[in-house]
C-alpha cells in the first residue's frame, strides 16, 4: 500500500470526523438570548434628548452567529415615539460569547408633547424600549428574541426665582435697611445648584443696590425661601422711594439678575438663568 494512498485515507477520515462534529454542533444548536441591559443619556437639553440603548446578545453555541435585524421602538407613556435604528452592517456574535451594541435614538420634547398630549408641569416621563431582535441560525433559520426595558426619563426645567417683595427693616437720615424676599424653586426630578447668583434692585429709575449670593443648593422638587439683606444710602433712594419709606406714595420696584445653573444630572449643561420681576410697594 503506497504512502500516498494511506495519506489520502487519513485525510478522508479527518474530514469525515470533522464533518460529524459540525453536524452534531448543528443538531445541538441552542437559541441565543438578547436583552436591553441598560439605557443612558447621550445628550439632554430643554429641547431634545438622545438615549443610548445597550443591547446584549448572548450566543451559547460553538459556532458564530449573525444578528440579522433589529425591530425596536421607543414608547413614551405607552405611545410609540420613534424607531431605534439598527446598525448598517450585520453583527457577528462570537461562539460561546456575547456581543454588546449601543443604539442611539434621538427625539425632541416637542415630539413627546405631541405624542402624549402635553408635558407641561411634568418633570419625568415613563418610557420603554420594546421589540425583537432576529438572529439567523443554521438549519433552524431565523429566530426572534423579544426584548423589553422600562425606566423614567427626566424632563429638564430651569429653576424659578420669584420676587415676593421688599421689607423695610429700618430707616434714618443715613439710609434704609431692607430685606429682599425671594422664593427659589427646583421643579426637576434631580437636584441642582445655583452658582454666582447676582441681583440688581431698582426703583424710581435708580439702582438701589446690587450684589451676589453664595451658592444655593436645591434638592429634587425643593422650594427654598431666601432673605437678602440690602442697605440703601439716602443719596441712592430718590424722592419717590424716600416718600414710600416715610409712609407716602406707592412705587414700583424691579429686581433682575442671573445665575449659573449646575444640575446634578451632569449630561445637561444649561445656559445661565436670567430673571426679572416687578413689585408695587405700598406705604
Amino acid at each position: 500500500m503506497s504512502s500516498v494512498f494511506v495519506r489520502s485515507i487519513w485525510v478522508f477520515w479527518v474530514i469525515a470526523l470533522s464533518g460529524c462534529a459540525s453536524v452534531q454542533n448543528l443538531v445541538e444548536m441552542q437559541k441565543p438570548d438578547a436583552r436591553v441591559s441598560g439605557v443612558s443619556l447621550g445628550s439632554l437639553s430643554l429641547n431634545d434628548v438622545t438615549l443610548l440603548v445597550d443591547v446584549d446578545i448572548t450566543n451559547p453555541n460553538m459556532i458564530e452567529l449573525k444578528a440579522a435585524d433589529f425591530d425596536l421602538a421607543l414608547f413614551i407613556d405607552g405611545q410609540r415615539l420613534a424607531a431605534i435604528q439598527q446598525p448598517e452592517a450585520s453583527i457577528a456574535v462570537p461562539a460561546n460569547g456575547m456581543q454588546t451594541l449601543q443604539l442611539p435614538v434621538s427625539f425632541t420634547f416637542k415630539e413627546v408633547a405631541a405624542a402624549v398630549g402635553g408635558i407641561k408641569g411634568k418633570n419625568a416621563l415613563d418610557y420603554s424600549v420594546d421589540g425583537k431582535i432576529k438572529v439567523d441560525l443554521p438549519i433552524l433559520g431565523r429566530v426572534n428574541m423579544p426584548v423589553s426595558y422600562t425606566d423614567v426619563l427626566p424632563v429638564p426645567q430651569l429653576p424659578v426665582i420669584r420676587f415676593n417683595g421688599v421689607k423695610l427693616d429700618a430707616i434714618d437720615w443715613s439710609g434704609a435697611q431692607m430685606t429682599l424676599d425671594l422664593d427659589v424653586t427646583n421643579p426637576n426630578s434631580f437636584g441642582l445648584d445655583l452658582n454666582a447668583l447676582t441681583y440688581q434692585l431698582q426703583a424710581d429709575g435708580r439702582e438701589l443696590s446690587q450684589g451676589a449670593l453664595s451658592q444655593v443648593n436645591l434638592e429634587s422638587g425643593q422650594k427654598q425661601s431666601i432673605k437678602v439683606p440690602v442697605s440703601v444710602s439716602l443719596t441712592s433712594m430718590g424722592i419717590s422711594l424716600f416718600r414710600l419709606l416715610s409712609g407716602g406714595e406707592a412705587i414700583d420696584v424691579n429686581l433682575s439678575g442671573a445665575a449659573d445653573v449646575i444640575p446634578s444630572l451632569g449630561i445637561w449643561n444649561p445656559e445661565p438663568l436670567t430673571f426679572e420681576a416687578r413689585q408695587t410697594l405700598n406705604p
